[in-house]
């Protein structure tokens, strides 16, 4: 068996396995959730234990399951967008459950972009996941954007399936940030299909700020590790003055004839791990060149022993970047 075989019975396993772990929130028929997995439920919903015995019944967890769908309909009627017909839509809402259950700062929902408008995405998929604090708050929430990596192999897989394979790697999203941080912000993370374009997402980023009236337009933020991070570079590149804030990292740094005068005004913090082969050297030629252009609010940070997978990992465990974030806003434009 060759190595590509190998890592494909791989990949599906992981999938399998992962799609399998949503089963205890997903049917009354399935069986009895782990002991750490009850924890989590009653921690999020301790009301649905009925008879206050510390263990959950199917019928019980049926009931969590369908109060979890109905928050994800009834949250924000004003910006709901009905489901697709996507294959994988209902296994991503049990698995989003799921997830929702080892939360405490946090809800992930999903959101589907209208036809009209992904029609003007390129290779973006359909559904994108939307994370809000769980506890509401009136005012004006910044927003934080987090732009995944991958290759080929990953680009080919569902959305379903990639979640399914991050969440068995370790792997992390903005979600989980969100969660690690408990700050008052709502993260979006999209999901493409091949390499991110800055004009998918500044068409994208329309939209959001469209349709999504409580977020604050001065205080959006863009991050993202690996492909995400280079993806995060060029859009900053394209649309600097869109961010309060950026965060690329894990990437080669950018070409030397990019021109980092543009950024001079815009905040960015830069990570890499130690081991990451050209990565770290890159993001510290980058970060010289922002110096040298006159940018006072630019660093780096180096995972000390990390290679690439190490170090996305450290990148979204590092709570101080969303503090760090949040300390800025967009300079106000005079007419």
């Amino acid at each position: 068996m060759n190595i590509e075989m190998k890592r494909s019975r791989k990949i599906v396993s992981m999938a399998m396995v992962a799609v399998m772990a949503t089963a205890s929130l997903s049917s009354p028929q399935t069986q009895q959730p782990s002991e750490e997995q009850v924890a989590r439920i009653l921690k999020r919903f301790p009301e649905a234990d009925k008879d206050k015995n510390g263990k959950l019944s199917k019928e019980e967890i049926e009931v969590v399951r369908q109060r979890f769908q109905s928050r994800q309909r009834n949250r924000r009627p004003s910006a709901a967008v009905p489901l697709a017909q996507a294959g994988d839509s209902q296994s991503l809402k049990e698995t989003l459950a799921v997830m929702n259950t080892r939360f405490k700062n946090v809800e992930v929902e999903l959101l589907e972009w209208p036809d009209e408008l992904h029609k003007h995405l390129g290779k973006m998929t359909k559904l994108a996941l939307l994370t809000r604090p769980v506890e509401k708050v009136e005012e004006k929430l910044p927003l934080l954007i987090n732009l995944h990596g991958g290759g080929p192999r990953w680009f080919n897989m569902s959305f379903q399936q990639q979640l399914a394979i991050a969440q068995q790697m370790g792997m992390k999203r903005g979600f989980d940030l969100a969660e690690l941080a408990g700050k008052r912000l709502i993260v979006l993370d999209p999901n493409a299909a091949e390499r991110w374009d800055a004009d998918w997402l500044d068409t994208m980023l329309d939209y959001v700020l469209k349709t999504f009236p409580e977020i604050d337009h001065d205080r959006v933020y863009v991050m993202g590790y690996s492909a995400g991070g280079g993806a995060t570079w060029r859009w900053i590149n394209q649309s600097p003055d869109r961010f309060a804030a950026a965060a690329p990292c894990g990437f080669t740094g950018g070409s030397p004839q990019d021109d980092a005068k543009k950024l001079a005004q815009l905040p960015i913090w830069a990570m890499a791990g130690g081991e990451d082969g050209r990565n770290p050297a890159g993001i510290k030629k980058m970060v010289e060149r922002l110096k040298a252009a006159g940018n006072a609010n630019v660093k780096r940070t180096e995972f000390e022993g990390a290679d690439h997978r190490a170090g996305g990992k450290a990148v979204f465990n590092t709570v101080e970047l969303v503090d760090w974030m949040l300390g800025f806003q967009r300079p106000k434009i005079t007419e």
